[in-house]
């Protein structure tokens, strides 16, 4: 590997991993990214991505290094493998790199990763955990908090509501919120506009339900865009368009914008005259301390993200307008408050008060002072827990797929999903992020990205371990020379 990095042309002081689940939407990657962001900007330190996100091919356009790893939820090898598979991949990165710094951004600490904490003990492991859960949801999840050597809270604009597991924990680090939104660059009106192809001089509503409304993003946002389109000044900008479109006639059909690609969003967001939202972390630490009228849709969905909660408590605080709930009366309702001059007035007013959300210089402060860490020591708490996790899957391996699902559906639970053996495929090898590719059905194997020879070697032993080719065969390997690639797509 290169002992230079993009800081000043020289070798960092230090490397610091920052990973993140796969998550349901941008709020785990918009996170590390903003702390990567700060790292590289106040620390001697090179921030390196690991994500098991498709998405993760968005923050290259940040100018920082990723590398993918496939979540369990690809199904790509069995799921007791994948944990191994998870923690080999961690270890072989921290020993290509040199990183002595680990941080996470995810609800539930994967048992691979706890796996991997344990074989590093000279590594600082960090988690940095959203607060706002449901109420009596992920609590077991708080059973890995004895594997970190710090655990980070990215502080909440609802936060006095939270009612969760986390909230009041007393060994949590709570910073500010964090959001990209300050390190973006953020445009005035005219560019943002241009750049997204809208006319600046009439109002424009962003209509951004996505992920954020899993269970129906087609009821609120057709709703919301009909409310705005029925005033002929207005023009829409939607991030989900082949839904949105549907059932519009022909000229209002031209006045709904698509956004392709638009990333990071926060950059062009004084574009917008209202936003029409999910209530996610990430989307309320944007569009509010941007001070963008909002509507919040909450998602009732969720697993453990408290939106509801959320979403409520910024609109006591008259910070944002809450729908009553997602179906198309309540949702077109909520827009419609929006459409008077005065009520944008007072929520941006309202917002224009909020602190600067400096959660991520406050979180690269933190893992800055992690530079004298001294080593890990397991103690009790860690260890049993660490005990009962293995002895689960030792079970789960005594029984075998068949078995383990035919008990966990006695107990009124999911059959284990994936493979029951290892696929007899082989994985493409590449260090490009074609999100097209990491989408597809074909096993990937992504390698970061000027790596050394040795880590790629190591990383076809670990693939060898759950893949299983022919042992003349060789997994397909793609050119890493820049004018070999095929242009990829940026659509996250």
């Amino acid at each position: 590997m290169s002992d230079t990095s993009a800081i000043g042309g020289r070798a960092p002081a230090r490397r610091i991993v920052l990973a993140t689940s796969n998550g349901t939407g941008m709020g785990h990657l918009a996170r590390q990214a903003a702390v990567a962001l700060a790292l590289r900007d106040t620390v001697d330190a090179e921030p390196l991505v690991f994500s098991l996100s498709q998405a993760v091919h968005v923050v290259t356009r940040h100018g920082l290094r990723a590398e993918y790893c496939p979540s369990h939820h690809r199904h790509w090898m069995p799921h007791l493998s994948w944990h191994g598979y998870l923690a080999a991949r961690v270890g072989a990165l921290l020993a290509e790199t040199g990183a002595d710094t680990f941080v996470f951004d995810g609800v539930a600490p994967y048992l691979g990763l706890l796996r991997a904490r344990a074989a590093h003990p000279d590594v600082a492991f960090v988690w940095v955990r959203r607060g706002m859960w449901r109420p009596g949801a992920n609590r077991r999840a708080l059973a890995a908090e004895p594997f970190f050597d710090l655990v980070v809270e990215p502080g909440d604009l609802a936060a006095e509501a939270d009612r969760g597991a986390t909230a009041r924990r007393p060994n949590a680090v709570r910073v500010p919120p964090i959001s990209v939104w300050p390190r973006s660059r953020p445009l005035p009106r005219p560019e943002a506009a241009a750049a997204l192809g809208l006319d600046p001089e009439r109002p424009t509503a962003l209509v951004t339900l996505g992920a954020g409304s899993i269970n129906d993003a087609v009821t609120p946002a057709r709703a919301a865009i009909r409310t705005f389109l029925d005033r002929p000044d207005w023009q829409v900008a939607v991030t989900r368009a082949p839904l949105a479109r549907s059932g519009l006639l022909p000229a209002e059909a031209g006045r709904v914008h698509e956004l392709v690609g638009v990333y990071p969003l926060a950059r062009y967001l004084a574009a917008f005259d209202v936003a029409v939202s999910a209530a996610g972390y990430n989307a309320v630490h944007e569009l509010l301390p941007a001070g963008v009228p909002t509507v919040l849709v909450p998602n009732a969905a969720t697993a453990t993200d408290d939106q509801l909660t959320r979403a409520a408590a910024v609109a006591r605080d008259g910070l944002a307008v809450l729908a009553a709930d997602d179906t198309a009366p309540a949702v077109a309702a909520a827009c419609a408050l929006l459409l008077e001059p005065s009520r944008r007035a007072e929520l941006a007013l309202a917002c224009a008060r909020l602190p600067a959300p400096t959660g991520d210089l406050a979180t690269a402060e933190r893992l800055h002072d992690l530079g004298g860490f001294t080593g890990h020591r397991a103690g009790r708490a860690e260890r049993l827990r660490a005990f009962d996790l293995e002895a689960r899957a030792g079970v789960m391996r005594a029984l075998g797929p068949a078995g383990t699902s035919a008990v966990r559906r006695a107990l009124g639970r999911l059959p284990v999903p994936g493979p029951t053996r290892p696929l007899a495929v082989r994985p493409s090898v590449t260090d490009r992020l074609d999100p097209a590719q990491l989408r597809g059905d074909h096993p990937v194997e992504h390698v970061l990205p000027d790596s050394s020879p040795a880590y790629r070697a190591r990383r076809l032993e670990i693939a060898r371990d759950v893949y299983r080719w022919p042992a003349e065969a060789q997994p397909c390997d793609e050119p890493s020379d820049p004018d070999e690639r095929r242009p990829v797509s940026d659509h996250a």
